[in-house]
């Protein structure tokens, strides 16, 4: 090789080494800028290679959403795999590898993170496959990841306050109807109840000592119906003085004991602000076993059993029945 096929080497050898060099610059100078705009975004972009497996996250340190100090967690498919909320995990999983495989267009969850101090952080997660090799198996994939741990707090906060009384915190209306459907359509279902409890003349109470002492003990009283009723039992308020105990069983014994005990205990004072209440209830109770009767009917009944008991002097149980339609 002469002098003059050397020079013109190491000339373009040189313009190569600058121009790697304003390419690796213009890159972190890109790298600096999607930084800066996603700033705050709680958005977080990754990479993985998918025959190794190994994630890159190119404006945060892989884990920092999860509460863990660079070089703390392997940046890897498994590490993140691992840190899945246990509940989460397989439907996490399965529409992941869906996507891997073809069966989807793109992979997209809102899933839980299990954060290093034993909470968990709610994350939007999307992402698809960008390269393939030449027989169509995913070389590499990108996505983001969206801390939506506020909103979806806020959302289930929501949704519960939806569904629950908001003096009592027992379910509502509403609520008790979805839980009479998931009774009434369960492959275990052998009939139900409804105990309607009515408060005997609690009207007073709110007249003669005002609406806050009243609220106070309609509280005292949830409280103490929800700790009598079986844990397979549904406790609910209708707004004033009126609740509903939902059983899953239809046994006239069963539910004539339940509503005894019931009765036993509200015979104890409850004491409010330095005053004592004992407080009656009148209780009817419709059994039903057929899955022909509404929700709607089985109430009227349940209310039309309450008003026996009431006839019959208050603080005692009437049952009526439903019959399944043949």
């Amino acid at each position: 090789m002469n002098k003059s096929n050397l020079s013109q080497i190491n000339t373009e050898f040189a313009q190569l080494k600058f121009e790697n060099e304003q390419l690796k610059n213009a890159n972190k100078l890109l790298s600096e800028k999607l930084a800066a705009a996603l700033d705050g975004t709680g958005l977080v972009i990754w990479e993985q290679d998918v025959p190794t497996g190994k994630l890159t996250v190119y404006n945060q340190t892989f884990g920092s959403m999860c509460g863990y100090q660079p070089h703390e967690l392997e940046a890897t498919v498994e590490s993140w795999e691992n840190n899945l909320h246990p509940d989460d995990k397989e439907f996490v999983l399965a529409a992941f590898n869906d996507h891997l495989n073809g069966k989807s267009l793109r992979y997209e969850v809102e899933h839980r993170m299990l954060h290093k101090e034993g909470a968990y952080t709610w994350v939007s997660d999307i992402g698809r496959v960008i390269e393939v090799d030449d027989e169509g198996n995913p070389l590499r994939m990108m996505g983001t990841h969206e801390d939506i741990t506020t909103e979806k707090e806020y959302e289930l906060s929501l949704a519960k306050y939806a569904n629950l009384d908001p003096l009592t915190s027992l379910l509502n209306r509403k609520a008790l109807y979805h839980s009479f459907k998931l009774l009434t359509q369960s492959s275990r279902y052998d009939g139900g109840a409804f105990l309607f409890i009515d408060l005997d003349d609690f009207k007073k109470v709110n007249d003669q000592y005002g609406h806050k002492v009243g609220d106070k003990l309609l509280l005292c009283i949830a409280q103490l119906l929800s700790s009598l009723a079986p844990k397979s039992t549904k406790v609910a308020r209708f707004g004033g003085d009126e609740f509903i105990i939902l059983c899953d069983t239809s046994n006239k014994k069963v539910l004539t004991m339940l509503a005894h005990t019931l009765l036993s205990a509200f015979e104890k004072e409850i004491p409010i602000d330095g005053i004592s209440f004992i407080v009656g209830l009148s209780i009817g109770v419709c059994c039903f076993s057929g899955t022909e009767a509404s929700f709607d009917q089985i109430y009227e009944k349940a209310d039309e059993a309450m008003y026996q008991s009431k006839n019959n002097g208050k603080n005692n149980c009437s049952i009526l029945e439903i019959e399944p339609i043949t």
